[in-house]
């Protein structure tokens, strides 16, 4: 790390160049031995000094990237130059930054760091970073307070921030329940399938299903809950004035913050099996929260409905309203379920196909896949029509839609349901569509595009009088009229 006080110039901690050269050993290691696994024996020499070259390699490669990066703070903006092969200069300007995170790896609390992210407010770079700085901890701390003092002026220091009560209080045991029932349903069925289908594999004693099995278990249920455990534990969230600051982590922690300005809708989410224990959660959807593998700020795990709804109103009363909601009318049930017997017979027939097909060349064969066959058609053709009239038939209990004095408000979903306040003045746009059936029984939907945490995001209400849906886009255009909207208490 190199810093020149008059200038403000910093440069990367080197021990970014072990993170790459750790990253690089994994995936070197096992693209080598996974290619050369049948002769490794006799080229052990030769696979050892290939590895050896391409480490070699990869870490002066590294170092020269280190070295010939530097990171400039000025008054007004920040300035990234990059001088390798290819010539980089990128200005970021302080009031385009939509936050600046802190995260600490295991590396990070190897060689006592932080890792600044540096969060632009715009849909292009959702996915990413614009920027990323590795300091010391008390350095990175010391230049964090300072950006935040310009960008949310704030004056709180991050020792200050640790003082702060949480607004919600959320106990690692509701981290455990929020990873187990805060998944999406279809996640969740999935998961427990496989593991239904690997008790079936484990005691007919067949080895490669049993292992697909386990494998594709995992990957539906087990990893998602280490990492939601991982990622919330010590979960904490405090407001200071417009700035919203959430904490949480266990190896890796992460420290976010954002100002309620650059907030475009806050959402309640509640999956079913969460619902069925009264439970829900509330997200947001904020515009330069990149940088992570989870961009959507969590803002409640896990709590009490009555709970999580007194949180919002205590977090966000900017957003969240009262409503009196208009509930989808009745007569919208008839062209869902129409649509949905249609698209059930399709379903089935296909599925039906599929399974004829493999019955002609595996019945026979085995006890175990005759068994699996003439089961699994049994079991789609009662639960396909069941699970797609079920999800119609809670959507028509759950769907509303009100107005409030700078939000609306969408219930959509089905088995999933979310109660979104949405900020009129980040509307793009909004389009209201009617198809012949539901101009039949006049009723039609609201799409609303809007920028999200993750990019560019749509939003469909359910099926409601026409004239009702097209307030949401006279709202927009009265407020720009009449000045209401201003977008400079959005920068």
């Amino acid at each position: 790390m190199q810093q020149d006080e008059s200038n403000r110039t910093f440069r990367n901690h080197p021990s970014v160049i072990v993170g790459y050269m750790l990253s690089t050993v994994i995936v070197l290691g096992v693209i080598l031995f996974s290619l050369m696994r049948d002769e490794i024996s006799g080229n052990v020499t030769e696979t050892l000094f290939v590895f050896a070259a391409l480490m070699v390699f990869v870490f002066l490669w590294s170092y020269f990237y280190w070295k010939r990066t530097f990171y400039i703070f000025t008054d007004t903006e920040l300035h990234v130059t990059r001088t390798a092969i290819a010539k980089s200069d990128k200005h970021i300007q302080y009031t385009r930054l939509a936050s600046v995170g802190v995260t600490r790896t295991l590396i990070n609390r190897v060689f006592g760091t932080s890792t600044l992210t540096f969060n632009v407010n715009s849909s292009m770079n959702a996915q990413a970073a614009e920027a990323t700085l590795v300091l010391k901890k008390d350095m990175a701390d010391r230049l964090r307070n300072q950006l935040n003092s310009l960008i949310f002026e704030k004056e709180n220091t991050v020792q200050q921030d640790m003082e702060v009560q949480t607004l919600v209080h959320v106990t690692n045991s509701d981290v455990v329940i929020h990873a187990i029932l805060g998944q999406p349903t279809y996640q969740a069925v999935f998961g427990l399938l496989m593991l239904f289908y690997a008790v079936v594999m484990l005691f007919y004693d067949n080895g490669g299903g049993l292992l697909t099995a386990v494998v594709l278990f995992a990957a539906s249920e087990v990893l998602p809950f280490i990492s939601a455990i991982l990622r919330y534990y010590n979960y904490r969230i405090f407001r200071v004035g417009d700035t919203i600051t959430v904490e949480s982590g266990l190896i890796t922690t992460r420290r976010s913050s954002f100002k309620i300005n650059k907030v475009n809708s806050v959402r309640i989410r509640e999956p079913l099996f969460a619902r069925i224990f009264g439970k829900a959660m509330i997200e947001a959807e904020v515009v330069g929260m990149a940088g992570d593998e989870n961009n959507i700020p969590l803002l409640c795990p896990l709590k009490g409905r009555s709970d999580v709804r007194e949180m919002l109103f205590r977090l966000i009363p900017e957003l969240a309203f009262e409503p009196e909601p208009e509930r989808q009318p009745r007569r919208a049930l008839i062209p869902m379920l129409i649509t949905d017997t249609v698209f059930a017979v399709v379903v089935i027939a296909v599925f039906m196909a599929l399974f004829f097909t493999a019955e002609s060349y595996l019945v026979g064969v085995s006890e175990t896949w005759t068994l699996v066959i003439r089961s699994s058609e049994v079991f789609f053709a009662v639960a396909i029509p069941v699970l797609i009239y079920g999800h119609s038939g809670m959507a028509q209990r759950h769907r509303t839609f009100d107005m409030g004095e700078n939000s609306f408000m969408f219930v959509y979903g089905g088995y999933d349901t979310a109660t979104e306040f949405i900020n009129y003045d980040k509307v793009q746009y909004a389009s209201i569509t009617s198809g012949p059936l539901q101009r039949a029984f006049g009723v039609a939907e609201c799409s609303v595009n809007m920028m999200s945490s993750t990019g560019y995001k749509r939003i469909t209400s359910g099926l409601f009088e026409p004239e009702d849906l097209e307030k949401v886009s006279e709202e927009v255009m009265s407020r720009i009229r009449d000045g209401r909207y201003d977008y400079r208490k959005y920068y």
